[in-house]
């Protein structure tokens, strides 16, 4: 099992940060990649039950969000494709003095041997260079 984990603080408020990680198309390019939802939520587009195909380059997989409370939690796993398993990516949204923190953890296994490695470098590598743009935007607003 890998083990991803990431703590970032943002100077937004919680409800706009959640807003900016829920929305599909800006979450995917995070990472460098891109999406189009393929299945509405529940609730709200974007929300419960909602499926995203993300296209990380040649790679293409859907997730499903799993758990989704406003502006607290956003969970999602892998559905479909993809060399991975037993995926699950979790995101907490905690207030704190000056905005808001994100807590990020991603849990995975490889269908593939030694694959593992090299995905949770790749992700760990994208999210640190990605998510510093979405501070900078975040702290304009």
């Amino acid at each position: 099992m890998h083990l991803i984990s990431s703590e970032t603080t943002f100077a937004a408020s919680p409800e706009v940060v959640f807003d900016h990680f829920a929305d599909h198309q800006k979450f995917a390019k995070i990472f460098g990649g891109t999406c189009t939802r393929v299945q509405e939520g529940q609730d709200e587009p974007n929300g419960l039950g909602s499926v995203r195909r993300i296209l990380p380059g040649p790679l293409a997989f859907e997730e499903t969000i799993v758990a989704f409370e406003r502006p607290h939690e956003i969970d999602y796993a892998i559905t479909k494709g993809g060399p991975l398993k037993n995926h699950l990516g979790q995101i907490r949204f905690v207030p704190v003095a000056d905005g808001t923190r994100v807590d990020y953890e991603i849990r995975f296994e490889s269908k593939v041997p030694l694959l593992g490695y090299l995905v949770a470098a790749a992700l760990k590598y994208g999210y640190a260079h990605g998510i510093k743009k979405v501070q900078a935007e975040l702290a304009g607003r």
